[in-house]
């Protein structure tokens, strides 16, 4: 019997879903039909799960075992087995109505359609909630209006393909891969028909691939690149318009984290962007433009390690969160200052290797990263600055990680500062000293620890931001020059000293905002928290040790206020 539809499963750590999912295909009214399960080197219990289900139904469910290789490769795995007419996609914990494959076959058989579309049932599990996204308006797709306007475009699973489209097209290695390929291939086959109801039922839950940060993200600039260079000519501008729809949620709501990125790629494509008809008519929407405007920090990170190799268990570390990243690195060269050549004679790298740094960073622009520093993905927001620095105390900067864009003119002018005649350059200190002394002449910089923004645009951030982490979500990188016990973390008794006298201030204010004192603050949103996180410092404070020892001592400061304010009366 010739089949009428395979569908394919990718199977990827699902145990616990992919029964659910297996049956609802099972259910289907269509009965030319075909499962694929592509298993793509699960540890839990779904390769046995999947093996089951093949002998239990051999006439009508094949099995696939793989390393694993990511999504997008396990549906080409199940592509390139697939004998039916069309081809559909469902993902390993989701389901479907059980007579989507029947409806959206007729569909596509009356209509010869490359593709035909359905509507989508998001059901947000930990909220015990759903609703249904319409895929389009209408019954009969208007496509160039369907791009700039419509739905579910990206999606791969509430779609029905024909499969010659997959002699041609291939799902990609990488994160976002649907972005990537599916909005693209709906430009370039047009006879696409549309089922208006909702067959396909996506499980939205937390801390999932698709809600959780990592490094591998950014994948998300390369799978928009990818539809605005493959989709075809005669639709450019309602991709570029959708591409613009899909950036702006992203920068502003979904994934902010990756803004810097997201303001790269409107760079690459500011042509088609400024002039994109529909962007210019959508009053909200060209607020995107505003951001080709400002200076991103590229995505560079300079490690300079003169007296040996960078280790491979760092840089391994750093490619984790940054894996686009650019890595410079640079040795001596013959022009250079007498001061640093005497340093490389005396083995005193680390001057060298600030100076090379700084050079290295005035030419390309990006973040400078010593490898005694230990960086997160929180970093990436440190790049739509135009240039920052760091208290490592409230008496230093932090030179271990530091940024600007290519040719500032304050990096331009620390350069300068290595080829002249100064104390710095004469007893060769460290760059920390002669960073704090520029700011606070040029700029005056108050040398307190304190966040300050000098000038408008050059950051300095705490030390809990770029030296240490105080466990406030703020930290972007920090210290790893001592070896820390697993649960412990490094800091210096300055900065505890600074931060606990910060959150002692923020705490009175609060305590007398509380008891309605005129003149007190409502909210110390001055000092940087918000009235949760003071909250949580009060709560802490006064279930101390600390706390219930003063207990007495408090009574009695308030019994001798009370007896001076009778006195007074």
């Amino acid at each position: 019997m010739a089949i009428n539809v395979s569908v394919i499963i990718p199977v990827y750590q699902v145990e616990n879903y992919l029964e659910r999912a297996v049956d609802s295909v099972l259910a289907q009214t269509l009965a030319a039909l075909e499962i694929i399960l592509v298993d793509d080197g699960s540890q839990d219990a779904s390769p046995r799960i999947c093996d089951r289900y093949a002998q239990a139904y051999p006439e009508k469910i094949r099995v696939i075992h793989q390393e694993n290789q990511g999504l997008g490769y396990a549906r080409n795995a199940g592509v390139q087995a697939a004998a039916g007419e069309y081809v559909a996609f469902l993902d390993g914990d989701d389901t479907v109505e059980p007579d989507m494959y029947q409806v959206m076959y007729q569909k596509a058989a009356q209509g010869d359609y490359d593709m035909v579309m359905c509507d989508v049932k998001i059901i947000y599990v930990e909220e015990n909630r759903t609703s249904v996204v319409a895929t389009y308006p209408r019954a009969e797709i208007d496509l160039a209006d369907y791009i700039a306007n419509g739905n579910n475009i990206t999606y791969s699973v509430n779609k029905l393909f024909r499969r010659g489209i997959w002699q041609d097209n291939r799902y990609e290695k990488m994160l976002f891969e649907d972005i990537a390929l599916i909005p693209a291939l709906v430009t370039r086959y047009p006879n696409i028909g549309y089922v208006p109801r909702p067959f396909y039922h996506y499980y939205r839950r937390a801390n999932t691939l698709s809600t959780t940060y990592t490094g591998d993200m950014v994948d998300i600039v390369q799978a928009f690149r990818n539809f605005l260079d493959t989709s075809a000519p005669a639709y450019r501008d309602e991709v570029v318009y959708c591409v613009a729809k899909q950036l702006y949620w992203n920068m502003t709501q979904s994934r902010v984290l990756f803004q810097a990125d997201f303001i790269g790629l409107l760079k690459e494509y500011q042509k088609d962007f400024r002039l994109n008809p529909y962007l210019a008519r959508d009053g909200k929407l060209k607020g995107l433009l505003s951001f080709l405007d400002k200076p991103v920090i590229p995505e560079n990170l300079i490690c300079v390690h003169l007296d040996r190799p960078i280790p491979e268990g760092y840089l391994a570390e750093i490619q984790a969160d940054f894996p686009k990243a650019m890595l410079l690195e640079e040795c001596p060269e013959d022009r250079l200052p007498d001061n640093v050549r005497a340093a490389l004679a005396m083995g005193n790298t680390a001057y060298a290797g600030e100076y090379f740094a700084l050079r290295l960073l005035c030419r390309h622009g990006g973040i400078v990263l010593f490898p005694h520093m230990r960086a997160n993905l929180n970093l990436k927001k440190l790049r739509l600055n135009q240039v920052f620095f760091g208290f490592s105390d409230p008496d230093s900067l932090e030179t271990g990680c530091f940024g600007a864009v290519p040719g500032h003119y304050v990096i331009q002018a620390l350069l300068d500062t290595y080829w002249q005649e100064n104390i710095f350059n004469q007893a060769l200190l460290p760059l920390a000293h002669r960073l704090r002394d520029f700011l606070a002449y040029h700029f005056q910089l108050k040398v307190n620890g304190k966040k300050q923004l000098l000038r408008r645009e050059i950051q300095v951030y705490l030390p809990s931001v770029l030296s240490y982490d105080m466990k406030d979500g703020e930290n972007c990188c920090k210290r790893a020059d001592f070896p820390v016990p697993e649960g412990y973390e490094l800091v210096s008794n300055s900065v505890l000293s600074m931060w606990s006298q910060q959150r002692l201030e923020n705490w009175n204010l609060y305590k007398q905002a509380l008891r309605g004192k005129p003149g007190a603050a409502p909210l110390p949103a001055a000092a940087g928290n918000t009235a949760l996180e003071i909250r949580q410092v009060v709560e802490t404070y006064e279930n101390s040790t600390s706390w219930r020892i003063t207990k007495p001592l408090r009574i009695l400061k308030d019994w001798l206020d009370r007896l001076r304010r009778r006195r007074r009366k």
